[in-house]
């Protein structure tokens, strides 16, 4: 059926009628007003059409899981924000976009958001600096233990007399 639009030119309803939704892990989820459905549409010409929203989406997640090859891959310490973080194998990736990491002792865990720019991928090219970085952490380490041991050292020759105490000879 045809209507005059707002600037008189023919309009069908049917193509005017899908409203965008959401843009959901990547897929549009439209709402057809003139069949009054949810619709999306998935590579491969695959399609979901239902009064359900939540069936679409979950429509969306299993394509996305049957379809997605996920190639585990390293990551260590990001030196620009973290020392001491070892090698983490990344093995999968949830539904949310957070990764899932393997470690022997813990198992699988999750890697927040907000912890993501602590890592970087491991790279060989990566490996020679790297080696520098830990053997500086190694001096820093030695460094630290033995400027604690003149410190205490150094402390030892004091006479401390601390406040409290010396409030307790003149009150």
């Amino acid at each position: 059926m045809l209507c005059e639009g707002i600037f008189n030119q023919p309009v069908n309803n049917k193509t005017m009628s899908k409203i965008l939704i959401e843009n959901y892990r990547g897929f549009d989820i439209e709402f057809d007003s003139y069949y009054e459905k949810f619709q999306c549409e998935c590579e491969d010409g695959k399609a979901k059409e239902s009064q359900s929203f939540s069936a679409v989406k979950k429509f969306i997640d299993d394509f996305k899981k049957a379809n997605q090859e996920f190639k585990p891959f390293y990551v260590e310490a990001n030196p620009k924000r973290h020392y001491d973080i070892d090698k983490i194998k990344i093995v999968g990736i949830r539904k949310d976009g957070r990764f899932v990491s393997e470690d022997k002792k813990e198992g699988l865990k999750q890697i927040s958001d907000y912890s993501e720019s602590n890592y970087m991928i491991v790279k060989p090219e990566n490996e020679i600096a790297m080696n520098k970085l830990h053997d500086l952490k190694v001096k820093e380490q030695s460094q630290r233990i033995e400027n604690d041991l003149t410190r205490n050292l150094i402390i030892s020759e004091l006479n401390i007399i601390a406040l409290y105490e010396y409030k307790k000879t003149i009150v």
